[in-house]
């Protein structure tokens, strides 16, 4: 015995009709009252049902069974248009609650952006080519190059490509970014200028030297300045580029860092004391645009402070001379370890963690601590290294002759040779050696 497609449907799965026989997704409205035809069809179109019967009518199914695929058909099809109604609402919502931040030169940055990220997912080059200049510097941008000189500064793409070429007069220029700008000082100078990948978006010539800048994620920034009398300040700056403040120090600023929210503050300054020297670490909230409050201070008397940096949880490491420090959220110290009178011959303090090469010439010893403040490698070594940092699971060491990787988990250590220059590290698996005219990637962990 064969059915047609209506009888299938309403033996499989009945559904509920007025008097006059007709399928009821809303209730009809009483004699007089008349019937809102627009309602019924937001039903139908929000409705699995009239879908399932659209499908069945394309084909004339015998088996019970394929009613069944014909609603989940049509559950996906209602589905899919769920999706684009709630796509359709967010957008809406977005132009709502950020209408202010649409703009021809927002939508313009967007557009030439593009370009800069469709470049940071080529394969990795060999050489990166640049302008010479043996007193520039470098950083690593968005998945590029920065490179400063006292003439010019310009951002390169992963592929080599430059996007920015903006003319200075920096007599010795140093570089600073996070993920959304790049700033650049004069240590020798008052003026600073920022960058996006394209463009410079902000610059300022202040009233004292600056010694110091950093950043937040978030696009936040701090910069320490130097008074003629000795004192500092150091400004702050809100990821708009607005200026939002400072605190001033009486003694010299030599290391701060920016929490990852941005709203927490540390500094390390130092004063002479009490004849051998006195270092001071103080803690900050910044949250408020308007003051910022001292939620802790640290003295250390007979060692000098070298850098400063949060790492997780808020936690903050801290390099003297003499020894490592690691303190909690409330500046109370939850780790220490002590160098025994041995020089410091390279290191890093960042948010990745702290490492550090202390010893003599014929005797050195590298000492790393993660970014949770735990020492994970402590060994010795027998080259002289120049410059540490600290990627992930990874410790990349400079030597004259090239780079060592050392997983620090498994204390497996790869070398790699490069001609002089500055060691940046591009990923865990990548260094970047920038002479005075080229960049060469370093891809360690290939099969040779």
């Amino acid at each position: 015995m064969k059915f047609n497609i209506k009888e299938k449907l309403e033996r499989i799965n009945p559904v509920k009709k007025n008097a006059d026989g007709k399928r009821a997704f809303f209730k009809k409205k009483e004699d007089g009252e008349g019937t809102n035809k627009f309602f019924d069809k937001v039903g139908d179109y929000f409705n699995p049902e009239p879908q399932k019967e659209r499908v069945l009518r394309h084909e004339d199914f015998n088996a019970a069974g394929d009613v069944y695929y014909a609603s989940v058909s049509a559950f996906y099809k209602v589905g899919e248009r769920l999706l684009w109604l709630i796509l359709a609402l967010f957008l809406v919502f977005s132009v709502v609650t950020n209408y202010k931040e649409i703009t021809f030169d927002n939508f313009f940055y967007l557009m030439k952006d593009f370009s800069s990220a469709a470049d940071s997912e080529v394969p990795q080059y060999q050489v990166l080519s640049y302008d010479s200049d043996s007193r520039q510097t470098f950083a690593l941008y968005r998945g590029g190059l920065v490179s400063a000189s006292p003439s010019a500064v310009s951002v390169f793409t992963a592929g080599g490509r430059r996007t920015l070429k903006s003319n200075n007069e920096y007599y010795s220029p140093n570089i600073v970014c996070c993920d959304k700008y790049v700033l650049v000082y004069d240590s020798a100078g008052s003026a600073f200028s920022v960058y996006n990948s394209f463009s410079q978006v902000y610059t300022e010539q202040l009233d004292s030297p600056i010694t110091d800048a950093t950043f937040a994620p978030d696009g936040s920034f701090a910069i320490a300045t130097k008074n003629d009398d000795g004192k500092a300040v150091i400004r702050f700056y809100g990821k708009d580029l607005k200026y939002r403040g400072n605190v001033p120090d009486s003694k010299y600023v030599m290391d701060m860092s920016l929490s990852s929210d941005g709203d927490r503050f540390c500094k390390v300054s130092y004063q002479a004391g009490t004849g051998k020297g006195l270092a001071t670490l103080t803690l900050y909230d910044i949250a408020s645009k308007q003051t910022a409050s001292k939620l802790g201070e640290v003295e250390i008397d007979g060692e000098f402070p070298i850098g400063c940096s949060f790492i997780d949880g808020d936690r903050i490491a801290l390099l003297t001379n003499t020894a490592v420090h690691i303190y909690n959220k409330s500046c109370k110290q939850t780790e220490e370890f002590t160098f025994y009178g041995e020089s410091i011959r390279a290191f890093e303090v960042s948010a990745d963690g702290l490492a550090v090469v202390t010893g003599s010439q014929s005797q050195k010893r590298v000492t790393v601590f993660d970014k949770k403040g735990e020492p994970v490698y402590n060994s010795s070594i027998a080259e002289n290294v120049s410059a540490v940092s600290i990627e992930g699971d990874h410790l990349f060491m400079r030597t004259a002759t090239g780079v060592i990787r050392t997983d620090l988990k498994r204390k497996e250590s790869e070398f790699l040779a490069c001609e002089a220059g500055k060691m940046l590290i591009y990923s865990e698996d990548t260094a970047m050696v920038c002479g005075d005219a080229r960049a060469e990637y370093l891809v360690f962990g290939k099969k040779q």
